[in-house]
């Protein structure tokens, strides 16, 4: 009875390990920095835990060493701070509340594949994952100019880290491949976030309130 019962656990176990890895990763506090085709787009520090976020759109070029525009919340301060780096020069808004939709940023692509609930679609090789990648796919057809979409996203099984989507675009009619374009997120990083991320670039006494 004794070894049947091990056994048992054992079991439920292992099924229990398999489940967890298979779903999509949505933590509360996380950093990456996310690009288009290559290009640095925005770098994301969120810890809802704490009430705190940062978002800074890079500039044009790409060049993660020009910031274009900031976004900083600090829950303590009721106040999002919209930095904009571009204007000349350098301007500051203090914006009542939080920025709800910036700080679902995660939580909200989880959603649009299916939620963190959800098992993977496939197992893929794929060199990004160094092995093996958790996917989940989204697709739709587009009637207008006759395309099919098919959005995958990779997980890269051994570390349960979201590593990048890759966007298809199809022909309609033939079912010929149109496009490919790559979102990858670079430097995930999970657990507390460092103060420094929240830091902020200008003297608050210089923003505008509305």
């Amino acid at each position: 009875m004794q070894a049947m019962t091990t056994v048992t656990v054992l079991l439920l176990t292992l099924w229990s390990s398999h489940f967890t890895t298979g779903q999509i990763p949505n933590p509360d506090q996380y950093r990456f920095t996310w690009t288009s085709d290559g290009v640095a787009q925005e770098r994301y520090a969120i810890d809802k835990k704490a009430g705190k976020m940062s978002r800074l759109w890079f500039s044009n070029t790409g060049d993660e060493e020009f910031g274009g525009n900031q976004d900083i919340y600090v829950r303590d301060d009721s106040r999002t701070y919209l930095f904009n780096f571009m204007a000349q020069p350098p301007q500051c808004i203090a914006n009542r509340g939080g920025p709800y939709n910036e700080m679902n940023f995660w939580p909200n692509l989880v959603q649009s594949f299916g939620g963190e609930q959800k098992k993977y679609d496939e197992l893929l090789f794929d060199p990004d994952c160094d092995g093996t990648c958790l996917t989940w796919k989204t697709e739709y057809n587009e009637t207008y100019h006759h395309y099919r979409y098919v959005n995958r996203l990779y997980v890269k099984k051994a570390e349960k880290k979201p590593i990048k989507i890759v966007l298809k675009t199809y022909d309609l009619n033939t079912g010929s491949l149109v496009s490919t374009s790559v979102t990858r997120f670079i430097n995930w990083v999970t657990g507390n976030v460092p103060d420094y991320e929240y830091d902020y670039p200008m003297d608050l006494e210089t923003c505008f309130k509305p």
